[in-house]
């Protein structure tokens, strides 16, 4: 990104990558096999990814889909970068609805077909999402 550039970004000292606090990207799928904790009901949920800047960055819109059926589009309203050691009991009962260990062995059975990520340092963003409203009729209010 070149300095005189209207848009700005922030460095990710973790991954060593730009991140887009302003960068728009495209629709991505965001794909769910379980609804754990019923949370893709809600308004808001979470859920917890490998480490990815620019695709997790704040303000971008994803499409959710739950076992291949849309649920909506959403976007990230707030993203934190942390370890699998860091997971604890609100982040697990939150996301998954599961203790904090039995969190952490189904992050690394959801990713168990990537090779070579080592679980000590890999870092893994934890996002929390917010479904957009979808109304093709306008509000009165």
């Amino acid at each position: 990104m070149v300095r005189t550039s209207s848009k700005w970004m922030v460095y990710c000292f973790k991954c060593k990558q730009q991140t887009g606090k302003y960068y728009k990207v495209m629709d991505e799928r965001l794909e769910f096999e379980e609804n754990f904790n019923n949370k893709l009901n809600c308004t808001c949920f979470t859920t917890i990814r490998l480490h990815h800047p620019v695709k997790n960055a704040i303000g971008a819109v994803k499409q959710i889909y739950l076992k291949g059926v849309w649920k909506g589009n959403a976007k990230i309203m707030h993203a934190a970068t942390l370890t699998l050691d860091r997971i604890n009991l609100p982040i697990a009962k939150l996301d998954s609805g599961l203790l904090p260990e039995e969190c952490r062995r189904l992050i690394r059975t959801l990713y168990k077909n990537r090779p070579g990520i080592n679980w000590e340092t890999q870092p893994l963003d934890y996002l929390v999402l917010e479904y957009l409203k979808e109304s093709k009729e306008p509000s009165l209010f």
